[in-house]
């Protein structure tokens, strides 16, 4: 008590100092004091300006406390216990749990509870278990298997990486079990996707007589939120106002929350607009976030941007939440520029938020606008952190074209820090970009990683076989699924399996493989058989694929496109005017389609196919168009006419043909970028056999790399090649 007492140079106290300051310029003033006045040789105001930088909440003020902790001689337990929660709270874990053993070597007094509370907190959020366990056998050494403090953060430990087999065993064993221990338990056995077992574990609560708080009901909602049951939603519901009642239910924002969102995923919105309604004008952050995240979730963005658009100030929990509604739904341009909004209104976005914005970016292809995502994680040091957000990078970069920098950065991951979702996203990358040997030889680090394949990875690699032509690789992948791995093929699966038969001839094959299937064959099998019956001209088994494919889809415009082409393509011209004939009486559509490019400043344009007319540089896309079909005649192209659908004369079918969208991507590319400058392009259906061969010379006569995502994979157009090798 003397030291905080003693009086520094503005004649207050040091604790009184410290509790007023407001700025990291303050506390290196209070730290020079201290020294100035000889406090800083004793241990205790020592280790308060050691908390004040400690737990300051900048990198700064964190390296200063290391600074100081270096130069203690002795440092105490509060000392160590706070740099390692200074670290989980800056979530530089590793770094956190690494100062373990040196507290131990240098510590004046053994850890006690705080220290392994605070080091299992870390723990949890490392990629790997190891340490964890490893601390824990300290904790036994120690004797402090009794503690209830230490063992609730052992199980929260256990249950954050989903070994529930040995949190339900510590918490059988503990002798003393709080509510916490309750809380904790239940929410890791609803996180693991067990809630029956999290409602019997509530019922043995309530047998024992604690009574349930707030977060028992949020993790009871969770639990339940996984079983679409509205009669046992009704049940937790009731249980939540019997307990609390109406009022104070409404006090709890998160409560509340869970609830919405245990009714959203039932598919009750009516119900969750109930309880939504009750807040009344207190509704807060979290629930408003609950609603706009549901109302996206169910495809009603339009609602949840009602919702937003209603609140005045906005936190990065709801920024958060908007973005992610409309990148989920498709609507990516949307989602990136709320996002500059975001960052136009000061709000600072977290991990969470750049996932967000990151996979907006890759279902767009906006590389640039990704980068400079990216660069903002490195500068924001969370980058190298936290694994979900890497693998939302490397998907990025993957998807907008940059494969190779997709590898460097996965490369970059430790093994340990590898997961399940970080590999699928670099062999489903490969897959798209055609690099079927090199997603083989990603597949078989996992496995020397012990990292466990899903049902995703197995379709990746699949897709990556059938684009590369490896037939046998993939034989002998899908036999590995259900005899090595335990994972029963799924329709997609089957799909991928007939989409490798069909692109390498084996058509009889891949016919017999889908009539030796364990169930029926949906539409998109039998549409990718029939893709492969046009690309060999097969056109008897081209009428069976067509003839299911329109009993299961009469009104689908694609498939008869699909089946007039094999016919045109093969001369069969009777049968394919037959067919456009039956699409006109019909009313039946042709799906339009659509290219966008992006610049180096980051914007996007798009063009519908045979449309520029509105842009503002029309007279020099024309201009340009017109360029363009000149170098094609000189390289002696003859433009393929025998996929347009429309009766018209020969000349017109041409000219149909030079305006298909990505070909306008391209002029205007070509217009607003420098001398070897990479064009990326975006299509939202399959590049026509016409445009993928305009698109090998046109990389050759300006001297342009060209790379092109469409609905099945990206093609690198380069000296008149294609990455794809004209396999796709």
């Amino acid at each position: 008590m003397f030291f905080g007492r003693a009086l520094l140079q503005d004649g207050r106290p040091l604790l009184m100092l410290i509790e007023s300051c407001k700025t990291l310029r303050q506390a290196y003033q209070i730290h020079a004091q201290t020294v100035v006045n000889g406090l800083h040789i004793h241990l205790y105001p020592l280790s308060k300006i050691f908390s004040l930088f400690a737990l300051f909440g900048c990198s700064e003020s964190l390296d200063h406390s290391r600074l100081i902790l270096s130069r203690t001689d002795v440092p105490n337990v509060f000392m160590w216990n706070t740099m390692i929660r200074a670290h989980s709270r800056q979530e530089l874990h590793g770094k956190a749990v690494l100062l373990y053993p040196s507290m131990i070597a240098q510590a004046r007094a053994l850890p006690n509870h705080f220290t392994f509370t605070f080091v299992f907190s870390s723990c949890a959020r490392l990629p790997t278990p190891v340490p964890g366990f490893q601390i824990y056998g300290h904790v036994i050494k120690r004797g402090l298997e009794s503690d209830t403090i230490v063992m609730n953060a052992f199980i929260h430990f256990c249950c954050g990486f989903g070994d529930l087999h040995s949190a339900q065993k510590v918490f059988e064993e503990s002798p003393v079990r709080d509510l916490i221990s309750f809380n904790t338990m239940i929410s890791g056995l609803a996180q693991g996707r067990k809630p029956h077992a999290a409602l019997s574990l509530f019922t043995v609560m309530t047998r024992s007589g604690l009574m349930p708080d707030h977060f028992t009901f949020v993790a009871l909602s969770s639990a339940c939120s996984g079983l679409n049951n509205y009669r046992l939603a009704k049940q937790i519901h009731n249980l939540v106002y019997m307990y609390f009642g109406f009022v104070d239910c409404g006090r709890s924002a998160h409560l509340v929350g869970s609830v919405m969102d245990m009714y959203l995923k039932c598919g009750e919105m009516e119900m969750a607009e109930k309880v939504f309604n009750t807040l009344q004008n207190v509704k807060s952050s979290a629930a408003l976030s609950c609603m706009v995240s549901g109302y996206a979730r169910a495809g009603k963005v339009e609602l949840a941007r009602q919702i937003f658009d209603q609140v005045d100030e906005k936190d990065t929990v709801l920024w958060t939440a908007i973005i992610s509604g409309y990148s989920q739904a498709g609507q990516y341009t949307e989602a990136l520029s709320l996002y500059k909004e975001m960052e136009a209104s000061g709000i600072k976005p977290d991990k969470i938020t750049m996932v967000a914005v990151l996979s907006a970016c890759a279902g767009l292809g906006a590389i640039t606008f990704g980068q400079r995502v990216y660069n903002q994680c490195l500068k924001k040091r969370l980058y190298g952190q936290d694994v979900i957000l890497i693998t939302a990078i490397v998907d990025m970069y993957a998807k907008c074209g940059k494969i190779h920098a997709a590898l460097e950065i996965f490369h970059g991951v430790p093994n340990y820090q590898r997961t399940t979702h970080l590999f699928n996203a670099v062999i489903s990358g490969l897959a798209q970009h055609g690099h079927g040997k090199i997603a083989v030889l990603v597949f078989e680090e996992m496995e020397v990683a012990k990292v466990s394949p899903d049902e995703i990875t197995f379709t990746g690699l699949l897709y990556a076989c059938s684009h590369s032509g490896l037939v046998e690789e993939g034989r002998s992948l899908f036999k590995s699924m259900s005899q090595m791995h335990g994972i029963n093929p799924q329709m997609k699966h089957y799909c991928c399996m007939v989409d490798l038969f069909g692109r390498n001839g084996n058509l009889d094959e891949a016919y017999k493989f889908i009539q030796a299937m364990p169930f029926e064959a949906n539409s998109v099998i039998w549409r990718s058989f029939l893709s492969s019956c046009k690309l060999y001209g097969d056109v008897e088994m081209g009428r069976i694929a067509s003839t299911k494919l329109l009993e299961m889809e009469p009104d689908h415009g694609a498939r008869y496109v699909l089946l007039s082409n094999i016919l045109a393509s093969t001369k069969h011209w009777e049968e394919a005017g037959k067919v456009r004939k039956v699409m006109e009486e019909r009313g039946i559509q042709k799906p339009s389609g659509w290219s966008h490019i992006e610049l180096l400043d980051g914007t996007i344009h798009q063009f519908p196919a045979s449309n520029y007319k509105l842009h503002p540089q029309k007279e020099e896309i024309a201009s340009k168009l017109g360029e363009i079909n000149g170098r094609l005649r000189a390289a002696g192209y003859a433009p393929s006419t025998v996929n347009v659908v429309f009766d018209v004369d020969e000349e017109e079918k041409e000219m149909i043909v030079s305006y298909h969208s990505e070909r306008l991507a391209l002029a205007f590319g070509l217009l607003n970028s420098g001398p070897g400058e990479v064009l990326r392009i975006m299509k939202n259906l399959r590049i026509c056999s016409d445009c993928h061969l305009v698109f090998k010379l046109l990389s050759r006569a300006y001297e342009r790399e060209i790379i092109m995502r469409d609905t099945t994979r990206f093609h690198h157009f380069k000296n008149g090649l294609c990455s794809c090798k004209d396999f796709w």
